[in-house]
């Protein structure tokens, strides 16, 4: 029994350690090698503040820090990384994102008339990353601001690419489809800062008879919605809809030379169209 005691603390302390690693230093860093002897040290450290609803074992709100518009780190708490620059001005930008919104900083500065060589980032109680010099806020520049609004992107995934013909159940996905909605799932995730709706759209040819046609769309819309919930997309944001055949893009190939050519030219007709509303990163 003490050994069991032991084991499960050792295991404990192993799986704090790898959630503490994850926040250990900061990533992304750029300007790292100075080009001249000339170039400047700045160190720059993130405090212990935290962003709302943060913990030290797990943080969603990295402070994202740039030197002339170019993402230059990405520091959790009490992260530090040093900087080597020209002694010329350069404007640093903070900022972070949580669920809800995009917060920002942004400070033109001379390196070589810093009160000293320490930029400290942090937090304020409302999630807004700031810079502090020689332990002095330095004051944000007053730029516009602009709003963060949802946008709505389309994207079109051939039912050919997804399914065998004629087939819409995960059963009848192809490896490449679902590879591809695989894909997808994870441009959601790692892609938006939120999405408030995706809706599926199936469509399917002319071929066949309507109803038909409107069960197929359905169905195929409905794979893929399962199929991005087993990939972590939210269930809540999706929905799914048919079209059948209502909504084709081709003049329907009225002329074609076979069964086979008029299945090929009728492709295009045959997909799933996804509308993801959401605010981009």
């Amino acid at each position: 029994m003490y050994k069991l005691r032991l084991l499960v603390i050792a295991v404990s302390i192993g799986l704090s350690a790898c959630a503490a690693k994850n926040y250990s230093q900061p990533t992304g860093l750029r300007f790292q090698e100075g080009s001249n002897d000339k170039a400047q040290v700045i160190n720059v450290k993130r405090d212990d503040k935290l962003c709302a609803e943060d913990a030290p074992e797990k943080q969603n709100c990295p402070i994202n820090f740039y030197i002339d518009n170019i993402q230059s780190g990405s520091f959790y708490i009490n992260n530090a990384a040093q900087y080597r620059l020209k002694p010329e001005i350069y404007n640093f930008k903070v900022k972070n994102c949580t669920s809800q919104e995009c917060q920002s900083c942004d400070v033109d500065l001379q390196t070589n008339q810093l009160s000293d060589n320490n930029l400290t980032l942090s937090v304020d109680k409302n999630g807004k990353p700031y810079i502090l010099n020689n332990g002095k806020e330095l004051v944000c520049s007053k730029k516009e601001e602009t709003p963060i609004v949802e946008h709505t992107s389309v994207i079109q995934l051939s039912a050919d690419t997804l399914f065998k013909f004629d087939g819409s159940t995960l059963n009848d996905l192809l490896p490449k489809g679902r590879q591809e909605v695989m894909d997808l799932a994870s441009k959601i995730s790692q892609g938006y800062v939120s999405v408030s709706a995706i809706k599926l759209i199936g469509h399917t040819d002319r071929l066949g008879n309507d109803n038909y046609n409107q069960k197929l769309g359905q169905s195929r819309a409905d794979t893929v919605r399962n199929l991005l919930i087993q990939n972590g997309v939210s269930d809540s944001v999706i929905s799914t809809t048919s079209m059948g055949e209502t909504q084709p893009v081709t003049d329907g190939c009225p002329s074609p030379k076979s069964q086979e050519a008029l299945k090929a030219c009728l492709q295009l007709d045959r997909r799933v169209t996804v509308e993801i509303t959401g605010i981009s990163k």
